[in-house]
């Protein structure tokens, strides 16, 4: 196992590892690693074989891991199941980590997350983590399985649905309504996560490149005065669909 800096990260080996990836996700791409993060490294087993992006931070005169937003799961990534159920390389990553940095904070994917907690327990490693619960729907399903696990106040709410509202569903998304959903999500969500102009330019930055990969779509909610009251970004990756961003005006919840 290697430590690289960003500079030293070969892309093109590194996406195909995520894109040959069991575990793979759209937060470990370089591309969008290299929107949400303003310095990320990694470490690399072999040849690519498998990948661990670092997120770090300068303060003074050490290096701080973090979690950055926007980004719910990163960890290891790799095409044989082998490596990633692997104790030792799973040791040999928490010690390299552990060895090189005095303070690090990460969310590792859900199919490693219970081999990390053995690894973890076993060796009494004095590394704490919490317990986080990620939600995922079978959408291989008709709609009319799916509305009828809806809970009932679910069904209520959908039952009594403002008429007066437009469906506004765009997957080529001008700037302009990026930047209206951008406004309508720092407004209402923004503040209380207390979230930054760079971090309203980096959901900018996001929307933006998914259009031009042609992966992303932004459904909004109108009035009838074309005014954007709720909206919801997807984005499309590896047979997944996730919920990125989604805000709502208490009015039309």
């Amino acid at each position: 196992i290697k430590f690289l800096n960003n500079s030293d990260i070969n892309k093109i080996k590194w996406d195909s590892c995520i894109q040959n990836s069991i575990n793979r996700n759209v937060y470990a791409c370089s591309w969008y690693l290299d929107i949400v993060c303003q310095n990320w490294a990694c470490l690399v087993y072999g040849d690519y074989e498998l990948v661990f992006p670092i997120v770090f931070k300068d303060f003074f005169i050490f290096k701080k891991i973090y979690h950055p937003f926007f980004c719910q799961q990163l960890g290891p990534f790799s095409g044989s199941e082998e490596l990633l159920r692997n104790k030792s390389v799973v040791f040999d990553l928490l010690s390299i980590l552990y060895s090189k940095y005095i303070k690090f904070a990460f969310s590792i994917n859900h199919d490693c997350v219970h081999l990390f907690k053995d690894v973890i327990r076993s060796n009494k490693l004095m590394i704490n983590y919490v317990d986080r619960i990620n939600l995922e729907l079978d959408l291989n399903h008709p709609y009319s399985f799916l509305s009828d696990n809806y809970s009932n106040s679910h069904k209520r709410t959908l039952k009594n649905n403002d008429y007066h509202l437009n469906w506004d569903v765009k997957r080529v998304i001008s700037e302009s309504y990026i930047n209206e959903f951008v406004s309508l999500y720092m407004n209402k969500v923004g503040i209380k996560a207390k979230l930054s102009s760079y971090n309203a330019n980096v959901i900018k930055s996001i929307l933006a490149c998914s259009v031009m990969q042609n992966n992303g779509c932004l459904v909004g909610l109108r009035n009838e005065k074309n005014q954007l009251f709720g909206a919801a970004f997807f984005i499309s990756y590896f047979d997944r669909d996730i919920l990125l961003f989604n805000v709502s005006d208490k009015s039309v919840k």
